[in-house]
């Protein structure tokens, strides 16, 4: 089985790694390839995909800047990548399947953290693909009120008109508001690639979080980025990237395998990646 990653700036990502490991838990030989456009020219994202579908891989998955390109495509969509309009995992049959395992991914590490509790008032900070998937997961949580912080006006302003189809309460907010936003809500999630290896830095900028606020950081490169440094100081709950890079790798490595591995078995796998990432990442 023939899978790979698209993006840029990947070249510090563990995918490899996680699927390779899953590969070797559920014996299911594959390969599995970065394809990082960062400084590459000649090949576009589309030209990219089709190269890959052409020889013979099972699918790939999406990243930074990619994830809203990717679902135009796609032939056939599933309901989440339908409704958030991006797409992190490409399945190639006759057909190329969109699917949104950040979406899932999520759901399971928030209720892998909080139980059933419903989330209240959270800041999610930047509007791309991760930020759709994950401003959806939280209205599927029926959450109480979402402020956005996205610099760019028109995506901010899409992807709220595009929460007020399902009901989920979502405003827009500048810089000028941040400071008093912060001081309002429950919970921070940082869907911008500030804080990465090669986008340094905290998405908050000067402003400090507060001992009350839980932290969640889709940034994983590093596991402990300067916004959860920010948290962990001030005594806050911090929340790394590494459990959504966990949880969404288990569910894409599953539809990369369809029926050949059981869902309960896969689950089972959770416990001991998290010991071993948080081991090799988290310091």
């Amino acid at each position: 089985m023939k899978l790979g990653l698209i993006g840029k700036n990947i070249q510090s990502s563990k995918a490899p790694d996680i699927h390779k490991r899953l590969g070797n838990l559920f014996n299911i030989p594959l390969s599995y390839q970065i394809f990082d456009l960062k400084d590459n020219n000649k090949i576009d994202f589309s030209d990219q995909l089709l190269k890959l579908k052409n020889t013979g891989f099972t699918g790939v998955n999406i990243t930074f800047p990619f994830k809203e390109e990717s679902i135009k495509y796609a032939d056939l969509i599933n309901q989440s990548s339908l409704n958030v309009k991006s797409s992190n995992t490409l399945i190639f049959k006759e057909n190329i399947i969109a699917e949104n395992t950040d979406y899932t991914g999520f759901l399971k590490s928030y209720e892998f953290h909080f139980k059933k509790n419903k989330p209240k008032k959270i800041l999610v900070l930047g509007g791309g693909g991760v930020g759709r998937a994950i401003t959806f997961a939280l209205g599927s949580l029926d959450v109480e009120h979402i402020y956005l912080y996205e610099k760019d006006e028109f995506k901010g302003k899409s992807l709220i008109k595009d929460l007020e189809l399902f009901e989920i309460n979502c405003a827009l907010i500048n810089c000028k508001q941040l400071e008093k936003i912060i001081s309002e809500v429950q919970g921070i999630v940082n869907c911008t690639p500030v804080g990465h290896y090669d986008f340094p830095g905290c998405p908050l900028g000067e402003l400090i979080p507060s001992n009350h606020h839980w932290i969640f950081d889709v940034v994983y490169t590093p596991a402990k980025t300067d916004l959860l440094k920010k948290g962990e100081q001030v005594g806050a709950k911090i929340i790394s990237g590494i459990d959504l890079f966990i949880f969404q790798a288990l569910d894409s490595f599953l539809l990369f395998c369809e029926e050949r591995v059981d869902k309960n078995q896969i689950s089972k796998q959770m416990h001991f990646l998290r010991q071993h990432y948080f081991k090799v990442l988290f310091n």
